[in-house]
């Protein structure tokens, strides 16, 4: 994807990891946001923490256990937008799986899910709850057909969209389904905090949407928006980290305020803090 470097926006601090600033571009053709990473070797070392939330196995804290408990609130409610487009016998496949919390709800569900994950750790993880995992998605088979995909907050992450699109094409049945969890850079808490926004996630979150731009995106690669749907928990976990991270007294009670009104404005606006999409392969 060709990118203009033009129209810097701000920087944004990676607080996960290395305390390092990273510049975020905008690019008014494409309508989504950018981290540039150019100076970038590997970024594998930005996602080496145990307090990485798509890695966490269990609560030490209290935070983590209010987390434990929305999560598990999340997973219904993601189930009950995902069971709308299973089949019988049919196979998903969740790319960015993390430890497999999603895929292995589903497992249970009897779905046959597979996931696609690059850390090693996470990925032996995957493997011991009995899903059936794989390091990329080369490593798929090529004659291997999902009815669904999906991306929970992991599409921002990847460096070569286009490639990855495609592939997904390929992966997907005639009359498949991709679905893809983001934040949204539009939202009322990403400019309230604006570079201090904790959803900007840098450098691990390469790419930052906005819902026009990631619809541009898909129907680039041969995909057609259907529907979407809020997050409305996200907004109330974002705007707390964006307020610890920011060193805010009483960061809870903060981040719920501010969770609240995010919300209450996307119910006029659409404009939500984290969005689902529901996208159709293009026959």
């Amino acid at each position: 994807m060709k990118l203009k470097k033009d129209n810097f926006l701000f920087f944004a601090k990676d607080n996960l990891i290395s305390n390092k600033k990273f510049n975020i571009y905008w690019d008014s053709n494409k309508h989504i946001a950018w981290t540039d990473i150019l100076n970038e070797k590997s970024l594998t070392k930005y996602y080496l923490s145990d307090s990485y939330d798509s890695f966490k196995e269990k609560p030490s804290k209290l935070i983590d256990y209010i987390y434990f408990y929305v999560q598990n609130l999340m997973l219904s409610y993601k189930w009950s937008i995902t069971k709308q487009f299973i089949l019988k016998d049919c196979n998903s496949l969740d790319i960015g799986s993390g430890i497999g919390v999603y895929a292995e709800y589903c497992l249970k569900k009897g779905v046959k899910q597979s996931v696609v994950e690059n850390n090693i750790k996470a990925l032996n993880i995957c493997n011991s709850k009995g899903l059936k995992a794989f390091n990329n998605l080369e490593a798929i088979p090529s004659h291997s057909k999902f009815r669904i995909i999906t991306f929970w907050h992991s599409l921002e992450h990847i460096i070569n969209l286009n490639t990855t699109l495609a592939r997904t094409s390929l992966l997907l049945e005639k009359e498949g389904y991709v679905i893809i969890a983001l934040p949204n850079i539009n939202s009322f808490d990403s400019k309230y905090y604006n570079g201090k926004w904790a959803a900007l996630d840098v450098p691990r979150h390469l790419w930052h949407f906005t819902r026009k731009g990631i619809e541009l995106l898909l129907k680039e690669n041969n995909f057609i928006l259907i529907k979407s749907y809020p997050l409305f928990m996200d907004a109330f976990y974002i705007s707390y980290l964006s307020e610890k991270q920011n060193g805010s007294y009483f960061p809870l009670f903060k981040g719920i305020i501010l969770g609240i009104i995010s919300n209450i404005k996307a119910l006029f606006s659409k404009e939500y803090s984290s969005i689902i999409y529901i996208f159709k392969k293009r026959s």
